[in-house]
């Protein structure tokens, strides 16, 4: 991510080179030479305001430059932040979709894991179901082959009590 050094922000609105220095130095007049003529005096004293409105010109030059520059700069940053803060909000965003996809999930889960329990009772029903008709069936197994023992019992007891004449078999 870019950010900004304000020294060097600072530096590029106002310069502070040597070459600034030296043509915004005030005029000294004490190294001026005097002249005793009046008509000198006021050649000089013009030349002297016109060297003052020359850096009184360049000044503002400057400065119209410096506030340019300034406004470019806070430009620059405003669109940095604006870009920032769009990022920011999709961020937010796609933080917002997350967390409702994983409370969907989570309550999918949970709801996966009540199923899950709801079938294990069902199944741990249907088992104690199955054991018991298991017994039943085996109970009802055993009274058929003691009832078909009974049967063969009595089968037997009654040809052993009945007297089969050799006529009748022979019928």
């Amino acid at each position: 991510m870019d950010s900004l050094d304000l020294d060097q922000v600072v530096d590029e609105i106002i310069p502070r080179g040597e070459q600034n220095s030296k043509a915004l130095r005030p005029v000294d007049l004490a190294l001026r030479p005097t002249l005793g003529n009046g008509a000198d005096d006021a050649n000089a004293a013009l030349a002297l305001v016109s060297e003052a409105a020359e850096a009184i010109r360049k000044l503002e030059e400057q400065s119209a430059q410096a506030v340019a520059r300034a406004h470019n700069a806070a430009n620059a940053v405003m669109e940095k932040l604006e870009r920032t803060v769009e990022r920011a909000e999709r961020a937010e965003s796609a933080l917002r979709a997350a967390e409702a996809e994983i409370n969907e999930l989570t309550a999918n889960a949970m709801q996966a894991h009540k199923d899950l329990e709801m079938l294990r009772s069902v199944l741990a029903a249907r088992e104690t179901d199955l054991a018991a008709m298991e017994q039943r069936a085996m109970a009802a197994e055993k009274r058929s082959e003691e009832s078909n023992a009974a049967i063969q019992r009595i089968v037997g007891a009654i040809r052993t009590q009945l007297p089969v004449s050799g006529d009748m078999a022979a019928e």
